[in-house]
């Protein structure tokens, strides 16, 4: 039987209250509420289990495009948890009203720069390093 529910918490109030359900929600939504993970099996044939460390394997070795648009599909890697995406932000390129524009610059400096050791707390892993300058070098583009 299938059922419906809008974004992490709906799905995350089904699966608590239907008993043997599966579903997907981000991570930090599933380590919150304590919620059971998935260990599955990853391209290498090797069984994993979701955790901040298979994620950050997961995302080691993609190789991010000039347009930073990342998909995840299967990563490799043996410690490599195999369903992992990046949380994009796509900003305007312009803002005509600037005292906003300069708020969101440097909202998403920090959270590129001393942001990232607060990731974990939040439900998220850091970026790998390339990663975090490529976002800070477009997001310097915007200005």
């Amino acid at each position: 039987m299938a059922m419906r529910a809008s974004g992490n918490e709906g799905v995350a109030g089904r699966i608590q209250q239907s008993i043997g359900s599966i579903g997907y929600v981000e991570y930090g939504f599933a380590q919150e509420l304590g919620l059971k993970t998935a260990v599955l099996e990853n391209k290498e044939g090797k069984f994993i289990k979701a955790s901040g460390l298979s994620i950050v394997a997961a995302l080691a070795g993609v190789q991010m495009p000039d347009n930073l648009r990342a998909f995840v599909p299967d990563p490799s890697g043996p410690y490599s948890y195999p369903i992992v995406t990046y949380s994009w932000v796509l900003p305007r390129k312009t803002n005509p009203n600037t005292a906003k524009a300069k708020l969101i610059h440097d909202l998403f400096t920090w959270c590129l720069q001393d942001g990232q050791r607060y990731a974990p707390v939040v439900g998220y892993v850091p970026l790998p390093a390339l990663v975090a300058v490529r976002g800070l070098a477009a997001l310097e583009s915007l200005r």
